[in-house]
């Protein structure tokens, strides 16, 4: 039996296998490009001629020989009898590997449908291999299948050399496999049958396949050896005493405790990690085994809110037996159910309550047919539910629940609290709560809510979970609504950084002696006027871009900000979603003579201190173009006296009071 224990990772893929990946995926997207959209020319041909010219003696047959041997016939051949051989052998992991070869001939179809590139054309060709030969340009050649069949079926090869331990054996099996595959796309480009562009793309998506199918092998393979097909695999224990089988898990009855032990069968594994690129979470994730104990004894604290009574059974801790993960809990003494209608109307009850307050609902659910058995009836005819952890990752639940789930970036659907819904229904009943269970029950609840989302995060986090991220990025709007509140964040902070240097202005005025009080305060009731509140948010964005961005990348942020908000003012008052006030506000603000300034580097950053609003308030514009002029390089702005004619002759400051100027 293999090790299955709690050391084994669950861990991501290698960053060097993400980099060659992408890769890959960059290599193969520009190929079809290329294929797609650019007629064949000089490029084409001048590939090919290096490689249709090569004249070693012996060199066709052997070409000929490994063509043949990618071919149609002999591939699927030797790819039905290792497949059958693997299924015979119970090598489970390897048969689905297999299995898995004829997505890619798909996807490779379907690229040849799509690009439609005729082959080569031997009239113009003019090799001497060529000669007499029948064209056959009049079939589809992009990518090379013989290519992406040879880097699956032989480069798998190459992976399983691995097990074989006697070295040299190894080595030519590993030799042999990489010459194929290698000189597949020299054979189809030297004996005509494809551009070299072809025989590229074919190696691009068959590594891209061979990757995946590698990854999975990786990952699986130290902990599928000798498991059965479907069932849990065998947990050592004494017989004498009562267990029980599940469909992943043995359980243990002991001294007043239920543990069930975690080792399921090849297909619980498989689909798990289809699911989300990992191992099984409850038999090697200790942190999966942790959410699973406080998402138990979640909802079991909400019935005791709903029933009275707790109606789960309690979950007592995350458990290590003989080196694998359990979960053990509080024996509950009861018996299956004797009125199957009654039960179940018990559990339609228990689903909608979970369903409103965003808890999985998949063990329970009455039309899942083995829901009754996770539920026992007690001594005084109350119901308890035993197990709230699913053994299989399974589709099948309501429109609902997948567009909750598709949302919240949680697909596939397995054991997810949506905490946000949770958290929402905690604090909508909190009253209610706090009056039938009391505040310290209250507090208990939010803390084991705390917890358990805390867990289940930590548990996501570890696992790739490629369509949950792919269903995350649908939702965002593939950034854009993340990237709006991004801005709205940014000119918040803006904002406050513009208030800041514009007081920091008044004080270094006031401290120079060239205010009195009254103008001090006069010029902060400007600042925090309405019309220079609407300026402080884009002038507060170019602050940031100053920071973020240098010249010519700078200005033309700038630029590209302020048009961009006339236009949208404009837009916005030609569909009426504005009047004309607030237009005429808009063109003020983000004037021509803003987007020239902003332009202008150095001083660009300060464009909307020339806005309408500013402009209007002589003294608030002297201020500011004080500031400004004290930014000029070399000094020039004080040599030239531009700084007493603007800000006017300081008079003798106050108390001695130290002189302050704002920073950008």
């Amino acid at each position: 039996m293999p090790n299955s224990g709690v050391t084994d990772s669950p861990g991501k893929p290698w960053p060097s296998l993400r980099i060659v990946a992408a890769l890959f995926a960059v290599a193969l997207v520009a190929l079809i490009a290329d294929a797609a959209f650019r007629e064949r020319g000089d490029f084409d041909y001048a590939l090919m001629r290096p490689i249709c010219r090569i004249g070693i003696p012996g060199f066709e047959p052997v070409l000929r020989f490994v063509s043949q041997l990618t071919g149609s016939f002999w591939a699927i051949t030797l790819w039905a009898a290792m497949l059958a051989a693997f299924l015979v052998f119970r090598r489970w992991l390897e048969a689905a590997a297999m299995a898995a070869f004829p997505a890619a001939g798909a996807v490779n179809s379907l690229i040849r449908a799509a690009v439609g590139r005729s082959r080569p054309d031997f009239a113009e060709l003019k090799f001497e291999q060529f000669q007499g030969i029948g064209n056959h340009n009049d079939y589809v050649s992009f990518p090379s299948g013989h290519v992406v069949g040879a880097v699956l079926l032989y480069g798998f090869l190459f992976i399983l050399a691995r097990e074989i331990r006697f070295a040299p054996a190894r080595w030519l099996l590993r030799a042999g496999a990489a010459a194929i595959i290698l000189l597949a796309g020299v054979a189809r480009v030297w004996l005509g049958a494809h551009w070299v562009g072809d025989v590229l793309a074919g190696y691009a998506l068959g590594g891209l396949a061979l990757l995946v199918i590698g990854v999975m092998y990786r990952d699986l393979a130290p902990t599928v050896r000798g498991v059965p097909l479907i069932r849990a695999g065998f947990v050592p224990h004494d017989d004498s005493l009562p267990h029980a089988h599940a469909l992943t898990s043995t359980i243990l009855f002991r001294a007043g405790e239920v543990t069930k032990v975690y080792n399921p069968g090849f297909v619980p594994r498989m689909i798990y990690w289809l699911a989300f690129q990992a191992r099984f979470a409850y038999a090697h994730n200790p942190v999966a085994i942790e959410a699973a104990v406080l998402r138990r004894n979640l909802a079991g604290k909400l019935t005791e809110y709903w029933f009275g009574v707790n109606s789960v059974a309690e979950a007592l801790r995350a458990d290590t037996i003989d080196g694998r993960l359990a979960i053990t809990g509080r024996f509950t003494d009861g018996v299956d159910p004797r009125d199957h209608h009654r039960a179940r109307q018990f559990l339609f009850e228990l689903a909608d309550r979970f369903d409103a307050a965003g808890l999985p609902t998949w063990q329970i659910d009455p039309r899942q047919p083995r829901s009754l058995g996770n539920l026992l009836e007690l001594a005084d005819g109350s119901y308890r539910i035993i197990d709230l952890e699913s053994g299989l990752v399974s589709p099948l639940a309501s429109p609902r629940a997948w567009w909750r789930a598709f949302r919240r970036g949680l697909v596939p659907i397995y054991d997810d609290v949506y905490f946000d819904l949770t958290r929402a229904y905690v604090e909508r009943e909190a009253p209610r709560m706090a009056e039938v269970r009391g505040d310290p029950w209250v507090a208990e609840l939010r803390d084991l809510l705390d917890r358990a989302e805390e867990r289940a995060n930590t548990w996501h986090r570890s696992e790739p979970r490629i369509w949950a991220r792919m269903a995350r990025l649908v939702t965002s709007g593939f950034g854009l609504f993340a990237l709006g509140g991004w801005i709205r964040g940014k000119r918040t902070a803006g904002e406050s950084r513009a208030q800041s240097w514009l007081h920091a202005a008044v004080d270094g005025w006031e401290a120079d002696g060239r205010i009195d009080a009254d103008e001090c305060a006069g010029l902060r009731a400007s600042i925090d006027s309405p019309e220079i509140q609407n300026v402080l948010p884009h002038f507060g964005v170019h602050l940031l871009i100053a920071v973020a961005l240098r010249f010519p990348i700078g200005s033309i942020a700038r630029i590209t900000y302020t048009t961009g908000n006339l236009v949208v003012a404009c837009v916005r008052f030609a569909a009426r979603k504005i009047d004309h006030d607030e237009w005429r506000m808009a063109t003020r603000i983000h004037s021509p003579l803003v987007i020239l300034v902003a332009a202008m580097p150095g001083i660009g950053t300060f464009s909307y201190l020339v806005s309408g609003p500013v402009r209007s308030n002589r003294m608030l514009l002297r201020l500011v173009l004080d500031m400004v002029g004290d930014k000029l390089p070399l000094g020039i702005y004080r040599r030239l006296g531009l700084k007493r004619i603007i800000a006017g002759r300081s008079i003798a400051p106050a108390s001695g009071i130290a002189t302050t100027r704002g920073q950008t």
